[in-house]
């Protein structure tokens, strides 16, 4: 047996093998509370990594290969198998649970009851999927992002990657300061969930092409003013979509855990990596820059420690995207150098800036004030109307007094 150490409890015993990092560990093996166990939780993002591969590979194939015909080509098998790999490990994890004497939604692992709906809804985009490419044919660029069958793609993908993520955060006793190594499953979790909605939004990602660089800029101005501005928009709206797109599950995991170092570093990167392959890395640079640009960040949280007080946390979510938006232009100047004005490159670091202020707003707004009435609508004791007195009792007349005899 392991001993680790837990703060103001002493030495705790725990399984051989737990991942190190944090206090109350929990060995691999373990599953309280009807979750599963470090280690299954990881198979599960891993599973979810290779239906994530799939994925971008055929994303790659949409966009680059004009000469799509069949449902059935190599990346959708690599697609496809990784779904089914992915769809037989959580099932196999209820059918254990179930042979174990649970029953009904007890035999649900915590946090993979939507799981579950996703690999549904997955099932029923994929056979729709192919009766769609036989009515209407293969989808190339953006059309490919709005295709219904696909769409329901997304969502069951979604649903299945977060499991892990959902899983952690409802369960109690969650290490609320974990190591890198404990928080793995989380974090991969999560990154694989905002990789998905990079995915989605790919013609706006601002690691496929370089916001603002010179060569598009000069282009651009060759075929007139309504191009170059129309190129403009798209560049500026690329680095807002991807910061919102970075900075949204970030602060979440900042809200809810003291993460590790590095957690930015691998949702950064993932992001930067995977978007970037679609366009064959031609803009190869775009991807160090996130790497540097993550390190950076996760150096300034270290230093922040934006935790437990809700102004340090809404300064993280300031600073944060004016450290990842520095680094990305310092590096498009270095290598391509800007085609913008100043003003359209330190106003675009800026938005990103306040849009992330906003966000941290929203994760963790101001308190009530402690005398404000509930939000459901009901009174408070003093909103309530006085109880009024008791009617006097009528009086009786005494009889022949003025009355009728």
């Amino acid at each position: 047996m392991a001993r680790i150490e837990v703060a103001g409890e002493g030495p705790v015993a725990t399984r051989a093998g737990a991942p190190p990092g944090g206090a109350r560990e929990l060995g691999v093996g373990a599953e309280p509370r009807g979750r599963l166990s470090w280690g299954r939780e990881l198979v599960t993002v891993l599973l979810g990594t290779w239906i994530m591969i799939g994925l971008f590979v055929d994303g790659w194939a949409h966009n680059n290969l004009s000469t799509l015909e069949t449902f059935f080509t190599p990346w959708h098998a690599l697609f496809y198998s990784g779904f089914i790999a992915c769809a037989a490990w959580i099932l196999w994890q209820v059918d254990r649970r179930y042979r174990a004497g649970s029953r009904g939604l007890d035999a649900v692992p915590a946090g993979f009851g939507l799981a579950l709906a996703g690999l549904g809804i997955f099932a029923v985009g994929g056979a729709g999927d192919l009766v769609w490419h036989t009515i209407f044919g293969i989808e190339t660029n953006i059309d490919a992002l709005f295709s219904p069958t696909h769409l329901l793609l997304f969502v069951g993908i979604v649903l299945v990657a977060s499991a892990p993520l959902r899983a952690a955060w409802a369960d109690p006793a969650e290490p609320a300061a974990p190591g890198f190594v404990r928080f793995l499953p989380v974090l991969l979790s999560a990154t694989l969930t905002a990789t998905v909605v990079a995915f989605m939004f790919m013609f706006l990602g601002a690691f496929i092409d370089g916001a603002g660089d010179l060569d598009d800029v000069l282009g651009a101005s060759y075929q007139g003013e309504y191009v170059t501005h129309l190129t403009t928009v798209q560049d500026v709206s690329s680095v807002l979509a991807t910061n919102l797109i970075v900075l949204a599950p970030l602060l979440l995991l900042i809200r809810r855990w003291r993460v590790p170092f590095g957690t930015v570093t691998v949702l950064l990167g993932t992001i930067a990596t995977l978007t970037a392959a679609i366009e064959e890395f031609r803009q190869w640079w775009l991807v160090v820059a996130a790497l540097v640009a993550g390190l950076a960040a996760d150096a300034m949280l270290t230093r922040l420690r934006p935790w437990h007080d809700r102004r340090r946390f809404w300064a993280a979510g300031a600073l944060i995207p004016v450290v990842v938006w520095t680094v990305y232009f310092a590096t498009i100047a270095a290598v391509q150098g800007i085609g913008w004005v100043a003003e359209l490159w330190t106003g675009s670091i800026m938005w990103a800036g306040l849009l992330g202020t906003a966000l941290a707003v929203l994760a963790w707004p101001p308190a009530m004030p402690a005398a404000a009435p509930a939000a459901t609508g009901a009174a408070t004791e003093a909103d309530a109307p006085a109880t009024p007195p008791p009617a006097a009792p009528a009086r009786t007349a005494p009889v022949g007094a003025g009355g009728a005899p």
